[in-house]
This record gives structure tokens, sequence and C-alpha cells, in this order.
């Protein structure tokens, strides 16, 4: 019985873990140490990575030491598809970013790809609710797309530039005041 009890209350605490450290990454942006204009996913991106990635060895560890090699091979393949989630979130930690700046938006996809927006490029940007969080969407002339939550990552200068718009009814130029 009192393994049953511990089981539960394990889970509930890594539940209330969770629960906390999206609340905290709600209120404060994770910021590059390179630039700290940009701003990253939240830390507890890379703590799944690695905890993925800690579960996942030590699967692999206790299925392909056994003797019993038929039988686990489900285990086995469990084991790297685990690690394998986890070096992907610390690849899509590693790689992704976004930089909102005064003219343009500049980011980074969870590929490595890096993409530039300028606010006089915007053609469409729509704001609308996805399982309940907000989501941002703007599209530029040349098609690429940003989609972001405003609440995880302050990106208030592109908001000020929509403002801007939709005062004047026109984009600001480079370096005019808003």
């Amino acid at each position: 019985m009192s393994a049953f009890a511990l089981k539960y209350a394990l889970i509930a605490l890594a539940i209330l873990l969770v629960a906390a450290g999206v609340w905290w990454a709600m209120k404060r942006p994770n910021r590059s140490k390179r630039a700290s204009s940009r701003v990253r996913m939240p830390i507890f991106v890379p703590l799944a990575g690695w905890l993925l990635l800690a579960v996942g060895f030590l699967m692999a560890l206790s299925a392909f030491t056994s003797r019993f090699t038929a039988d686990l091979m489900p285990m086995r393949i469990a084991s790297l598809v685990i690690a394998a989630g986890g070096v992907f979130f610390l690849v899509m930690y590693n790689n992704w970013y976004v930089d909102a700046r005064s003219d343009e938006v500049h980011f980074r996809t969870i590929f490595g790809r890096e993409h530039v927006i300028r606010y006089v490029e915007i053609v469409d940007y729509r704001m609308r609710q996805v399982n309940g969080q907000p989501s941002f969407r703007v599209r530029s002339s040349s098609g690429v797309k940003f989609s972001i939550n405003p609440r995880l990552f302050p990106v208030e200068p592109l908001f000020d530039a929509i403002r801007f718009r939709d005062r004047t009814g026109r984009w600001p130029l480079v370096g005019e005041p808003r």
C-alpha cells in the first residue's frame, strides 16, 4: 500500500512542479545570454529534454543488457524513441528565439531557419484563441509566417507598430517614433 501512495504522491508532485514552472515562465521571459533582446523558450523545455534523455538512457540500459532479448524488443524501441524525443527538445530549445525590434521581428524556427519580418511588409495579422491561450499570427508579403503566444513571449514593439497602423492607416517607417 505504501508503494501505491508513494507513486501517486510523486505524480502529484511532478504535476505541481510542471504547473509552477509554467506559471513562472509566463511571469519571467527567458532572455538569451548572448543578446538580451532575444527571448527564448521557457527553461522547462530543456529540463524536459534532459529528463526524457535520462529516462530513455536508463530504459535502453536495462533493455539492451538483459538476457531476455525477444521479450524486451518493445522496450528497446520505446527507449530509443524517448531518447530521440529528449534530443529533439534540446535542439528545439537551442535553435528557437524571437527578437522584436523597433522596426522588425527577427526570429529563428525550431529547425534553425532565421527569418526577418519588417513591419512595413506585414500583409496579414490576427489574434485568435487556441486551447484557451492567445495565439498571434503574422504573415509578411514574402510569405514568411510567424506565430506566437503573446503571454509567454513579449513582442511589444510589434504591437506598438500595429497600434500605429490602426491609428494612422499606414505602417511606421524605419526609425519613425510611435
